[in-house]
């Protein structure tokens, strides 16, 4: 457990989504379809004290790249404790990836955003800034606690898969999206 993503999500639960950090499961699980043998541009959004980030750098090649996007301040230093060049941290909101990147740049997008927690206009318009930037046949993976998304998550996508990871706290939904 990390005592800091703790006392942040004390601090503002709606952001984080959950009182306890993602577990090395849940990340493994997340990044099952990364290819190590091909380079990929990836978005990470949410990418709170890093746990995925490692997961996600961890499985990619040296000419990959990984963007990932925070806005909680408490969580930069240990993002930026990550030495890897192939990580940029992005502390900027979401809003901004169709201002950040070009039509089908992105191979894959790993999201932990507490998507229960946000308005549904800001959840249409971020399920439309998602399909813009993914490539064709690009992957969209998000998780979450519930299923009060899963129609807005299979009505965007052309293919739509689930899965389950009991092994987290509390256990999650890993949506897999086409785009």
């Amino acid at each position: 457990m990390s005592k800091l993503f703790t006392v942040s999500a004390f601090k503002n639960i709606k952001q984080t989504g959950s009182l306890f950090r993602s577990s090395k499961f849940l990340a493994k699980k997340l990044t099952t379809s990364l290819l190590p043998e091909k380079p990929l541009i990836i978005l990470e959004l949410g990418a709170g004290d890093g746990v995925i980030t490692k997961q996600i750098l961890s499985k990619i090649n040296s000419q990959s790249k990984l963007y990932s996007y925070e806005i909680n301040n408490l969580f930069l230093p240990k993002l930026e404790a990550i030495n890897d060049d192939r990580l940029i941290i992005l502390n900027r909101c979401v809003s901004t990836i169709t201002n950040d990147f070009n039509i089908g740049d992105i191979d894959i997008i790993i999201s932990s955003l507490p998507l229960t927690n946000i308005d549904h206009a800001f959840k249409k318009q971020l399920m439309a800034d998602i399909k813009t930037v993914l490539k064709p046949e690009g992957q969209f993976i998000q998780y979450q606690y519930t299923k009060n998304d899963k129609n807005l998550l299979k009505g965007n996508f052309s293919k739509f898969n689930t899965n389950f990871c009991l092994l987290n706290v509390p256990p999650a939904f890993i949506y897999t999206c086409i785009n």
